[in-house]
């Protein structure tokens, strides 16, 4: 057995969620043309094939259930209150606020809030090749309607200094918000990035809007 077939065994990681009929992912992970053909497909079942390992799916379900869900209602207000840590919001659990007694869902909370954007790497992903980042992008706003678009475009290419996607105004590369966790170009490379929203039925933490991105260095065409 290899170490890619134990972490594809739903018995050494039992877990709750249902894989019938998806295949495990493939030895060394999703490869860029792989994640790009389930996103090019408009429909659930594309994206619905790219799935963790029973052994990763099996560590987020244990690392959720260690959630206190008397100071937090749902594992997205977790992350925005202790992982994200985005400003104007107040903790439940600093307020020591018990669940069920009138507080507002941080999903509410947080749309009064300026938008924040913040990008940082999936902790709990489906496994990619070596040469992809997998980040989560994290919003208070949802950046998949078209009104969002050019803040979301914008975002990115300050993160990733990349030509692709590019908004409809330029933006200079800057240090500000920019991912501790984001691995600098190879010399003579550039950023090159995708990125999904998942459809509600596959999200694991509805509560939080965010998209799946990936990242790889390609060759620069002008080096």
């Amino acid at each position: 057995m290899t170490r890619q077939d134990g972490a594809n065994d739903s018995v050494l990681y039992p877990h709750t969620t249902n894989f019938e009929g998806r295949a495990p992912p493939p030895d060394g992970g999703y490869s860029w043309q792989q994640i790009r053909k389930a996103i090019a497909i408009p429909d659930t079942n594309s994206l619905h094939s790219l799935r963790r390992t029973d052994k990763g799916q099996y560590e987020y379900e244990v690392w959720q259930a260690g959630i206190d869900r008397t100071r937090y209602r749902n594992v997205g207000e977790y992350i925005a209150f202790t992982i994200l840590k985005w400003p104007d919001l107040v903790d439940p659990a600093d307020e020591e606020i018990a669940i069920g007694q009138g507080t507002v869902a941080c999903e509410e909370r947080y749309k009064t809030i300026e938008p924040r954007l913040t990008l940082r790497l999936n902790h709990y992903p489906f496994p990619v090749q070596e040469s992809i980042q997998y980040f989560v992008l994290w919003s208070t706003r949802d950046m998949s309607v078209p009104a969002e678009r050019d803040r979301l475009d914008a975002f990115l290419r300050r993160q990733l200094d990349c030509p692709r996607g590019v908004s409809k105004a330029p933006v200079e590369p800057s240090s500000h918000d920019l991912s501790s966790e984001l691995l600098p170009s190879a010399r003579g490379m550039i950023k090159e990035w995708m990125w999904f929203v998942n459809p509600i039925e596959l999200r694991s933490v509805a509560s939080v809007h965010h998209l799946h991105v990936f990242v790889r260095d390609v060759a620069n065409a002008k080096s």
